[in-house]
């Protein structure tokens, strides 16, 4: 059985063909602007740090989300990943505030951080299978002394264990992180303003609140853009009030 007569495209007049061409491709895809979010989303970067591992874990929000936040933690080892987020062990280190409206620039930092923080955890040299001198051990002393003796300089090796566990404290490269990105620095950084004339470096100013101010100083330098600040509520506190102290009782004379 023959199949049913049908127009074919080449068969079509050369004005027809081009009309359906021009149906076909006239429209052209709208360019995106990617994922904007909410009202505000951005203007907020929040660096959550453990209490004793001390790792890290951004977020755009005042809470922990266990889901996202788990992606944020390398396997480094056994017993380096935690199954889920406990929330007293987990608290805020900072918090990065951005002006209204300046979400972009937000979330153009978020990326960057996220990615340095990675690079520390992967790409780390043969240096840092070494120990830190606040890390020897009295074995270790007493080893280095016998080999310094024969001539040797001898440096203490860090265990697959030891090494899971220095790479999840990025407590003080994420402050140093914070500093250089805020600072401007790296291609396609958003902290310099889009206004700024030409050859002037103006920065979009931002202020850190931080949970204890002395942590600020693990970075080498800060940029005049950024203000610094506490938690205006303490991070941790216990929920009991301090009574105050009773008056000594007198005795007699």
């Amino acid at each position: 059985m023959n199949a049913a007569p049908g127009t074919r495209f080449g068969q079509l007049p050369g004005f027809l063909r081009t009309c359906v061409r021009r149906a076909h491709t006239g429209r052209g895809r709208r360019p995106t602007t990617g994922f904007q979010g909410p009202e505000g989303h951005g203007e907020k970067i929040w660096v959550f740090s453990h209490r004793r591992s001390e790792q890290v874990i951004y977020s755009f929000k005042d809470k922990l989300d266990g889901l996202h936040g788990l992606k944020q933690l390398p396997f480094h080892g056994k017993k380096t990943k935690p199954a889920k987020l406990r929330k007293d062990y987990w608290s805020p280190l900072a918090m990065i505030q951005f002006p209204a409206g300046h979400g972009a620039v937000g979330r153009s930092v978020y990326q960057k951080l996220r990615e340095l923080k990675h690079l520390h955890e992967v790409a780390w040299t043969d240096e840092f299978r070494r120990k830190r001198p606040e890390e020897y051990t009295a074995d270790d002393k007493k080893k280095i002394a016998e080999e310094k003796a024969k001539g040797n300089d001898y440096q203490p090796m860090r265990s697959k264990e030891e090494r899971g566990i220095a790479l999840n404290a990025q407590k003080t490269n994420a402050i140093a992180d914070i500093a250089v990105v805020l600072a401007g620095q790296g291609a396609g950084n958003k902290m310099l303003a889009s206004d700024a004339e030409e050859g002037e470096r103006r920065l979009v100013d931002v202020s850190v609140s931080w949970s204890n101010d002395q942590d600020k100083q693990y970075a080498e330098a800060w940029s005049k853009n950024v203000t610094h600040e506490l938690f205006e509520e303490p991070v941790y506190s216990s929920g009991v009030e301090s009574e105050p102290a009773s008056e000594p009782a007198k005795t007699a004379a």
